[in-house]
């Protein structure tokens, strides 16, 4: 399924552009017309893009370098109207707001990768610390409360994907779903929750809480007409694991085609769909403590 984006250039760069996007095989240039929502006769046009990868993204970028300070005023252009300057956000972030605002991601997600066995989650060990810190997130919600500041909580529209997301790539499971009271209290949502019935039914989980090992992480929903600043102000979460858990998420990444920023000395940097940028370094005590778990 190719990415289809919008692009806003100055008038004059026009044919320049739609060179750059011409040039790159995998990529093809839709429509070109006039701007909008911008004001009587301003001085840009619209580009709609196809592309099956994102390589279009960095030849766009390398025109951009070639053509010196200023660089040239080039914003993509989001669904819900929102710009993004490509010379404020570097590719990868670019990259990660295309992917999050292509109209099917709400309806699915690639599968490609999805029967790899998982030996992350393999272990009896990890296992039962999974399953104690679930029975702990629902038997005691005020922990959760504590969660929410201690935590990394990446602000999404819908929790679905994102869930789906950091099962497939980092195992994460969901130990718990929650609402806030209108006292600020976390209520628990109790078993048999279904997205696709809260969703239809307007009674969505506004947190969901995630977990594998250390490594914890919340989701919190936001109105869908609320704007997220997807291609700027990126999260940074950094986080640890053995080296064949980094090489397992490392495939898994390749495979679904997301955006690997760095696999030098061991260590893993990718920006993921949800305007979030990972750092996991190598720990070679990991696998010794997941020894001590099956114990």
């Amino acid at each position: 399924m190719a990415y289809r984006f919008l692009l806003e250039v100055p008038e004059s760069l026009a044919d320049d552009a739609n060179s750059v996007v011409s040039a790159v095989p995998d990529a093809q240039l839709l429509l070109t017309r006039d701007s909008h929502g911008l004001g009587f006769e301003d001085p840009y046009v619209d580009l709609s893009i196809a592309a099956h990868s994102f390589f279009v993204i960095e030849a766009i970028y390398r025109w951009m370098v070639d053509s010196g300070q200023p660089y040239p005023d080039i914003r993509l252009v989001l669904h819900d109207g929102r710009r993004v300057r490509l010379a404020k956000a570097d590719a990868s972030l670019v990259i990660a707001a295309v992917r999050r605002d292509q109209p099917w991601v709400d309806h699915t997600m690639p599968m490609i990768g999805k029967h790899e066995p998982r030996p992350w989650l393999a272990t009896r060990g990890v296992a039962k610390q999974l399953e104690a810190s679930r029975n702990l997130a629902l038997d005691r919600p005020e922990s959760l409360l504590d969660r929410l500041d201690s935590a990394p909580t990446i602000a999404v529209h819908n929790l679905a994907p994102a869930e789906q997301f950091y099962d497939e790539v980092l195992d994460l499971q969901v130990v718990a779903r929650a609402n806030r009271s209108e006292g600020g209290a976390i209520e628990v949502i109790e078993a048999g929750y279904s997205p696709l019935r809260a969703r239809l039914g307007d009674t969505e989980a506004g947190y969901v809480f995630l977990e594998n090992g250390p490594l914890r992480l919340n989701l919190q929903r936001s109105a869908r007409g609320l704007p997220l600043p997807y291609g700027t102000n990126p999260n940074h979460v950094q986080t640890t694991a053995t080296p064949e858990q980094i090489a397992a998420i490392k495939g898994r990444i390749l495979m679904n085609g997301y955006n690997l920023l760095d696999s030098a000395a061991g260590t893993l940097s990718f920006a993921d769909p949800f305007n979030t940028i990972w750092l996991i370094s190598p720990n070679d005590t990991a696998a010794a403590n997941l020894s001590a778990l099956e114990g």
